[in-house]
């Protein structure tokens, strides 16, 4: 069911239902009044973030202290190599075509945190780094984006835990920054053999798909894939009230004394503000007493239409473009709150409609959503959105456990319903003929309704509107407010309205799942985007009484 929508030859889904999914999944939790509470899954607290210190080199992870201000690039590389013991090889040819020279000013500092953090910032200059034969190259953004390498991961222990092989490549090609995989237009590919899964991507890219991996691993009640340590620190600091008395203070006076009194690292984003011609020097008056780090922050950002976020161990202000291009990964453990494929469509339904809506992929947004498998779910959005995320599941927590139970609903599997089948066009139409030879034969009425007039199968073939894709794999109606120029290819759709037994409903859309992906178990796109046999919310099922 992720979030992502793939150009694919066919898109299955259904309509979740948030209030089935309360009233059933209380009953998950307390079966009966009088009856003893069932044991339900205990949801770790722990581990709050796959610590990107732990899959980089140990000279790279090594802490440091040293102040920048008002240093040169050269001043920089000169302290790596000689306080830090590192070779470094600077790539001038591909810095001068971004115009930067070693004399480039460099103003930047670390207070005990890992060397590598300070890398990282230097993106702000078009900078990146990569870890090879002991060596630190310092390139171009651009150039480092280029650089593929070719990785094997043992994947057997997730394999041996429930994880499906094809749905794993799709969490990691929907939730780690999808558009630089080669199925949604970029260059990075991932492939499994046996035990061990092949990724060819950038150097960022496989720190990533490890720390992905180890969170699937273990994770708890929200775990942050490749977050710094230092970034819980922060956190916590957000919570914590300060006093503020601004009176036309410049900006960057304002951001400096309140980082002080806060005692945390926040900084000004200087690339943005200029984007936005914001000055540094812009008067800020406001005055709060006893009020939470967040609450002032949001007050103090709020008229310049400014935001902030967590990136590279600061507390960064920044525009609302920056912020919304700054999507991170998460994984949350949530085996209390569903139990399999449906009650998992439901909460994902449920969150997605509930904590902004505009930031998901489904939606126009960027946002994406994925089950690993049932009670794990991954997510990758902003972190104001994971944070939604999490406040929603703990919401939903203590609902339930004051909700009174209610038995689960008997299914009758002999029940005749209608289900729409929104596949593609060719597809469908092969279908019309095909499905009544592999699924039951003596359960249709015949074409011409002289034969078999007691059977429940009746199939109808109708015209359903084409879909429209962007470059970007995303509708073209959400990702340019319904432009047509924005769209570059058109798939022709069909819906098949199919009445039958709910049994035969089962083996019709295990049959049409088989059509799509095969029965080959391995490489991209085994499975149907995280929900097993019934993912999706590309347009599929939706229940008709008969």
């Amino acid at each position: 069911m992720g979030g992502l929508l793939h150009v694919r030859g066919l898109a299955i889904g259904r309509v979740c239902v948030f209030s089935w999914f309360l009233l059933s999944s209380a009953a998950m939790l307390r079966a009966a009044d009088e009856a003893a509470p069932p044991s339900l899954p205990v949801i770790a607290d722990e581990p709050k973030t796959i610590d990107p210190a732990a899959l980089i080199p140990a000279k790279l992870a090594a802490r440091a202290t040293v102040n920048f201000t008002d240093s040169s690039l050269r001043e920089l590389i000169d302290w790596l190599r000689a306080e830090c013991k590192l070779v470094v090889l600077l790539d001038e040819a591909a810095l001068s075509e971004i115009g930067v020279a070693p004399s480039e000013p460099v103003s930047d500092r670390l207070d005990n945190a890992p060397i590598y953090l300070l890398l990282n910032r230097l993106r702000s200059l078009g900078l990146a780094w990569y870890f090879e034969d002991d060596i630190l190259h310092l390139t171009s953004a651009e150039e480092a984006d280029g650089r593929r390498v070719t990785v094997p991961h043992n994947v057997g222990d997730l394999l041996d835990a429930g994880y499906d092989q094809g749905e794993l490549i799709d969490v990691i090609m929907t939730t780690l920054d999808y558009e630089t995989w080669a199925e949604y237009g970029g260059e990075g590919t991932a492939d499994i053999l046996g035990d061990v899964l092949f990724v060819r991507q950038t150097d960022e890219l496989q720190r990533k798909v490890q720390g992905l991996l180890a969170a699937l691993r273990q994770h708890g009640r929200q775990t942050f894939v490749l977050d710094p340590t230092e970034h819980l620190a922060l956190r916590r600091k957000l919570e914590e009230n300060v006093n503020v008395a601004f009176v036309d203070t410049p900006l960057e006076a304002a951001v400096r004394k309140l980082a002080e009194d806060a005692g945390v690292d926040l900084r000004l984003d200087r690339p943005a503000l200029r984007e936005l011609r914001i000055r540094e020097r812009e008067p800020i008056t406001l005055k709060l007493a006893d009020r939470k780090l967040r609450t002032v922050l949001q007050a103090l950002t709020a008229n310049l239409k400014l935001t902030w976020i967590l990136r590279d161990g600061v507390l960064w202000i920044t525009g609302p473009k920056t912020a919304e291009a700054h999507r991170k990964t998460a994984v949350f453990d949530v085996r209390d709150l569903c139990r399999d494929e449906e009650e998992s469509a439901a909460l994902s339904d449920a969150l997605t409609t509930k904590t902004s809506p505009g930031c998901w992929q489904e939606n126009g947004g960027e946002g994406a959503m994925i089950f690993a498998k049932s009670g794990t779910l991954v997510v990758y959005n902003q972190e104001s959105v994971l944070m939604e995320v999490l406040d929603l599941l703990e919401t939903y927590r203590a609902a339930l456990r004051s909700s009174r139970p209610r038995a689960r609903e008997v299914v009758d599997p002999k029940e005749v319903i209608t289900v729409y089948y929104r596949l593609h066009a060719h597809v469908a139409a092969d279908l019309v003929t095909l499905l009544p030879q592999l699924v039951r034969p003596d359960s249709w009425k015949s074409s011409d309704r002289s034969g078999r007039p007691d059977a429940p199968g009746e199939i109808t073939l109708v015209a359903s509107p084409p879909d429209l894709f962007s470059d970007k794999g995303q509708l073209a109606q959400a990702a340019a407010k319904d432009t047509p120029a924005a769209a570059t290819l058109a798939i022709e759709r069909a819906v098949l309205i199919i009445e039958q037994t709910r049994e035969t409903h089962d083996e019709i859309a295990e049959v049409i799942r088989r059509i799509e992906s095969g029965d080959a178990q391995t490489g991209k796109g085994a499975g149907m985007g995280g929900m097993g046999g019934m993912g999706g919310f590309g347009g599929g099922f939706f229940n008709v009484p008969p």
